[in-house]
């Protein structure tokens, strides 16, 4: 597995579920989970598959924490 494709995809997922929901943290997860990561020929499909579940998992046990706090704790680096 890529290390460098798994944290570009972390990356374009969290910022697209920003760009797509209310900006709450709830809404930003219920976008994550109604994601797919790819279909059966995706290519670099085990990368996207843990990104997308890394996402999913920060959102959902980190609800409580501020925004930026979560996409600090995820390493990305996102302007509001």
């Amino acid at each position: 597995m890529s290390l460098g494709l798994y944290r570009r995809f972390l990356e374009e997922y969290v910022i697209e579920a920003i760009k797509h929901s209310s900006g709450t943290n709830a809404s930003i997860s219920e976008y994550l989970w109604a994601k797919q990561a790819g279909g059966f020929l995706t290519r670099h499909k085990a990368e996207k598959q843990k990104a997308l579940n890394e996402a999913r998992r920060a959102f959902d046990e980190y609800r409580h924490w501020p925004l930026e706090i979560i996409l600090s704790h995820l390493g990305i680096e996102h302007q509001a």
